[in-house]
């Protein structure tokens, strides 16, 4: 009985992911307009990550580290969160979140070149016509300024540059952990410990930059407010134990679908919820993006990560 409804648990758990890293793009634009980036992006991992190494603990799935799996679960940590997170939480402040969602879609193209390059994984064909597809569909993307928040164009392209940077870095830290061998961890642990460490660096960068000086507790609305708590519980939380099953229960090129499907519910939520205009060119370059996801993930078994 259990075997005959593990499609329908699949597709549930597939769906679930679907809607909650899709949402979590418009979840951070509402938080930033009235919480410091960073300060955003440290809380959140840093409270999930207490969570997740908690429940590792809990649930007796805990191992001692080794140094190995310190170091790594550290500087990826770093790449994944306090870059990744970090840079993509600061561009919501300039960009429309639908907007970036498709960008963020292209991490699979960056994931492709950083094997080539760090592990001389030459790709196939069919995954080389995808990675020249999202160069293409990311090109038009940033030619796209008309598309920036209203009063925030002059720092269109600075927001195009953080999200160039966040991709990189998740995706250096995604090749990080694929070359380390740690998978004998339990998941939970491995990704508490990233956002324990991605959080705290977060943080720590916040306090730095003046994020704390500048900011005010009184401006925090109540929409921000519930947008915070969201990203913590489901974009962060319930969004990763439901990836973590699939990728045990699924085939991975199934599992990559998120990376394809979220940015349409970024738009349609982004839309609905925020006003945010879907211009045509950006309606292509999504459909190329899509397209070149959809080539890389059929074509190629590498697990892509892209938490939000």
């Amino acid at each position: 009985m259990n075997n005959q409804n593990q499609p329908l648990k699949i597709w549930a758990g597939l769906i679930t992911l679907y809607l909650i890293w899709g949402s979590t793009y418009l979840g951070i634009r509402f938080v930033v307009e009235s919480v410091p980036p960073f300060m955003v992006s440290g809380l959140r991992n840093f409270f999930a990550g207490s969570i997740l190494f908690t429940f590792a603990i809990l649930s007796k799935k805990y191992q001692k580290p080794s140094r190995q799996m310190l170091i790594t679960t550290a500087v990826s940590g770093f790449f994944m969160l306090t870059i990744g997170n970090g840079l993509t939480t600061n561009a919501a402040k300039w960009i429309p979140s639908s907007y970036s969602a498709l960008f963020s879609a292209s991490g699979p193209v960056m994931l492709i070149a950083l094997l080539w390059v760090w592990n001389n994984e030459k790709p196939k064909q069919k995954v080389i016509i995808g990675a020249f597809l999202g160069v293409v569909g990311v090109s038009i993307l940033m030619s796209l300024k008309s598309l920036a928040l209203k009063g925030s164009e002059q720092y269109y392209f600075v927001g195009i540059f953080f999200l160039s940077l966040a991709v990189l870095g998740w995706n250096i830290g995604v090749v990080m952990v694929k070359n380390s061998n740690i998978n004998n961890y339990h998941a939970s642990q491995i990704a508490g410990m990233q956002m324990l460490v991605g959080g705290s660096l977060s943080l720590i960068l916040s306090g730095l930059i003046g994020e704390f000086d500048t900011f005010q507790v009184e401006n925090i609305t109540t929409k921000a407010i519930g947008a915070f708590v969201y990203l913590l519980t489901f974009g962060s939380v319930v969004g990763f134990l439901v990836f973590s099953w699939l990728s045990k229960v699924a085939p991975p090129t199934l599992v990559a679908t998120y990376t394809y499907v979220n940015p349409l519910v970024a738009m349609i939520l982004g839309a609905a919820f925020a006003n945010e205009h879907l211009h045509p060119l950006m309606l292509l370059a999504g459909g190329i993006i899509i397209s070149a996801v959809v080539l890389i993930t059929s074509a190629n078994r590498t697990k892509i990560v892209n938490q939000n």
